[in-house]
């Protein structure tokens, strides 16, 4: 039987007694209620079955409620969980985040942070719990910038700010900070704080990157993989004249093959391949037609990403500039610039062109080689303005001399070149040169300065044949040089062709030079002293300081081999220095020592009176050797006073103001004018040695020597004869009342330690034998 038929008949019953029980006291007094037989009450087993079943009842009905909170405690517990794991989650995530989070509450105090935080900031999550920005002692670098409103009633905040981290590192944050809402009920707020040093940084150099672009001088374009211009600065815009929209899109005119070499873009290409950027130069066309030199590079730019093309970056400098630049010092490199002839290095090139030219032809070079006669004079007289003046004239008039296929150079101070090729002969070269002789016949006029000058040159001229004379640029050159040295030295104003002997000459002058070089530097010269004497009773009143050189392997040089030689190479400067100084000292050591003289004559060269700081020279040595002014004589030739006059003057009053004697050496062997002569600051006038020689044998020498006598006289001058060899010369000299003497018959030149006023009669020499034993009274310098 199911159960529900068991229980149907109790249940029926119990009811029953449920509805009795709502009348007990009509069921209690009767056992019969509403036709229902209540009498089983009073049985037992009815209750007791009763009550098991109200049991079981309750017993169903609890253990339903122990389910149902068995399932809502399991719902509970999952939910739990998932929350716990969303926590976990968040936990993580805030952990992981590498930036720093914070939260706080409705008041702004601080609920928690991350780890971020605390390495940023460098205040423990313990140290912030519970506390505002306020309240804390240290609070972070962006507090002051996010307080200014409250986040619970405002909205979100964003500052930037910078921070120091614990490590001493700057770093620059981007700072925000937002409210929380639940259910519309605000909760407090959450902040982040993002490193954006790196991206500021990157900003920066963005920025700087762009002022680059936009500011800098050289042309940049962007070219992408077909070459396309893609942007351009300003600088690319006034490169080509073409404007920026002009430019995009289109393909740059130095990148095209109907442009540009196309042997110039393949090796432009490969490189760029091979290596990454190609640096040269190459040609633009800018808007007006004109090409423009551009000093181009050309980088190729790797792709950002997988998949991408890569584009081109090209730098362009306009170099038009440096190109003219380059070819004006290429000019003045190849050219004489004061003249604008060619200089030495172009006429070489010339003359070696010409040389291959002729080789092939079976033809002729020549090379005429000019030196100008008489231009140191115009730079000694009238300064080096006005011999810039004489050279541009005298290349000019070379120039309307020859054809326009022949060369003009200049390759010195005053010496020119000029190359004629072709079917030329000496006869031809020898015609030529008489003309550019005739083209300097006329006098130069230079207008430097108040009144204008006229200046007469001459020209001595060389001539050198191709192959005649030489098959080499060298050898022509050399050779044309020797001949115009033979032009200058016998016959100025004339050409002379070049003949073998001049190759022996010239060697030997140019070892002499280098020679005479050496001998400045290792002491080879030294000084010899010749007696002057009073011809009234033969007393010693002083000595010239004579200059010798005794060669190692030369044995003794004459001076008048050396001496001019020192004039034209300068080292007559130095010499004269050193002569100075010696005399001077010796000068020094005589003073007061009974036979010795108290006065030395020194003869001074041109270019010595020529140096700006002579005077001083000569103040200091005097000083440096303790020699009296009144002890030194100074002789210089009347030739060189009377080339500046003026000059001359205030040179010579400036030494006379210190007390030193001036003497003028060679008097009468040129044209003297009186009316200066009376004017200049001298003592002494020197009787050249070439009319006392003569004395006895020609009767217009004597005259002339007794006419100087006369004019030292009148002008109270003391009078001095040299190269006194008898005593037939000494007596004339001493009736026509000279002064003084100097010479063989009164002692012959010695060192300075041997140094003796002898007898004359032990000391006559013939001019002969004078002659032979090379002591020729010449000046030191």
């Amino acid at each position: 039987m199911s159960a529900s038929r068991v229980f149907r008949p109790v249940l029926s019953q119990v009811a029953a007694v449920a509805a009795a029980s709502l009348a007990t006291p009509v069921w209690a007094a009767s056992p019969v209620l509403l036709g229902v037989d209540l009498s089983f009450l009073h049985d037992p087993s009815f209750w007791w079955l009763a009550f098991s079943l109200l049991g079981v009842v309750a017993m169903a009905l609890a253990l339903g409620l122990l389910y149902m909170l068995r399932l809502r405690l399991r719902l509970r517990r999952r939910e739990l969980q998932a929350v716990r794991r969303e926590r976990s989650k968040l936990s993580a995530l805030l952990n992981a985040i590498p930036d720093p989070v914070y939260f706080k509450d409705q008041q702004g105090a601080y609920e928690g942070c991350n780890p971020a935080f605390v390495t940023c900031t460098g205040l423990a999550e313990s140290q912030l719990l519970g506390f505002s920005d306020q309240q804390l002692s240290q609070s972070p670098d962006w507090s002051l910038a996010l307080n200014h409103s409250s986040p619970a009633v405002g909205g979100m905040q964003r500052t930037l700010a910078w921070s120091t981290r614990p490590d001493g590192q700057r770093v620059c944050l981007d700072v925000v900070q937002a409210p929380v809402f639940a259910d519309g009920q605000n909760m407090g707020s959450v902040g982040v704080a993002r490193d954006v040093t790196a991206l500021r940084e990157a900003m920066t150099q963005l920025h700087r990157a762009v002022t680059v672009f936009e500011h800098c001088g050289e042309g940049i374009m962007v070219l992408d993989a077909d070459l396309l211009i893609r942007d351009v600065n300003p600088a690319l815009c006034a490169i080509t004249g073409y404007s920026c929209e002009e430019l995009l899109g289109t393909m740059p005119h130095y990148l095209q093959i109907g442009e540009q070499n196309p042997e110039i873009l393949k090796e432009l290409w490969a490189e760029v391949a091979a290596k990454g950027k190609w640096s040269g130069e190459l040609l633009e066309r800018n808007k007006a037609g004109v090409a423009v030199p551009l000093w181009a590079t050309i980088v190729c730019v790797p792709p950002a990403e997988a998949g991408g093309e890569a584009h081109y970056l090209s730098v362009l400098t306009d170099i038009s500039r440096i190109k003219a630049t380059e070819a004006e010092l290429l000019h003045q490199e190849l050219h004489d610039r004061l003249t604008g002839l060619p200089n030495l290095a172009l006429l070489r090139d010339r003359i070696e062109r010409q040389i291959g030219i002729a080789e092939r032809e079976r033809s002729s070079v020549a090379v005429l080689y000019i030196d100008l006669d008489g231009f140191r004079e115009v730079n000694d007289v009238a300064g080096h303005a006005a011999g810039d003046a004489v050279l541009k004239e005298a290349a000019a008039r070379f120039l309307n001399v020859v054809r326009l296929s022949d060369s003009v150079a200049r390759v010195g101070a005053d010496e020119f070149v000029i190359v004629l090729s072709g079917l030329v002969d000496e006869e031809t070269a020898m015609r030529l040169g008489e003309r550019l002789i005739d083209a300097m016949h006329e006098p130069i006029v230079v207008s430097e300065g108040e009144p204008s000058r006229h200046f007469n040159l001459g020209a001595s001229i060389g001539l050198a044949l191709f192959p005649a004379d030489g098959v080499t640029v060298d050898e022509l050159l050399r050779n044309a040089e020797a001949a115009m040295c033979r032009a200058k030295a016998h016959a100025r104003n004339t050409v002379q062709a070049y003949r073998p002997e001049l190759t022996l000459a010239v060697q030997k002058r140019f070892e002499l030079t280098h020679a005479l070089r050496h001998a400045c530097e290792v002491a080879q010269f030294r000084l010899e002293y010749q007696p002057q004497v009073r011809l009234t009773d033969g007393a010693l009143i002083g000595a010239e300081a004579l200059l010798r050189w005794r060669h190692p392997t030369r044995g003794p040089v004459s001076p008048m081999e050396f001496i001019p030689l020192a004039e034209e190479t300068g080292l007559i400067v130095p010499i004269g220095r050193w002569v100075l100084e010696t005399a001077c000292a010796q000068a020094a050591r005589w003073q007061g020592v009974a036979g010795k003289p108290q006065q030395v004559a020194v003869n001074v060269s041109a270019r010595q009176l020529r140096q700006p700081d002579f005077v001083v020279m000569v103040e200091a040595i005097l000083a440096a050797t303790g020699c009296p002014a009144k002890a030194l004589e100074l002789e210089v030739t009347e030739s060189l006073l009377l080339e500046d006059a003026e000059a001359a003057i205030q040179l010579l009053g400036a030494l006379n103001q210190r007390g030193v004697r001036v003497a003028i050496d060679d008097f009468g062997t040129g044209y003297s004018s009186l009316s200066y002569l009376r004017r200049m600051p001298v003592q002494t006038l020197k009787i050249d040695r070439s009319f006392v020689s003569e004395l006895g044998s020609d009767a217009n020498v004597a005259a002339i020597a007794r006419t100087v006598i006369v004019l030292a006289r009148s002008l109270n001058l003391d009078v001095l004869a040299e190269g006194v060899e008898t005593a037939e010369q000494a007596a004339w000299l001493r009736r026509e009342g000279c002064d003084w003497a100097q010479g063989w018959y009164y002692g012959r030149p010695v060192p300075a330690l041997d140094f003796a006023l002898t007898l004359p009669q032990s000391a006559q020499q013939t001019p002969a034998r004078a002659l032979v034993e090379g002591d020729l009274l010449l000046a030191a310098l």
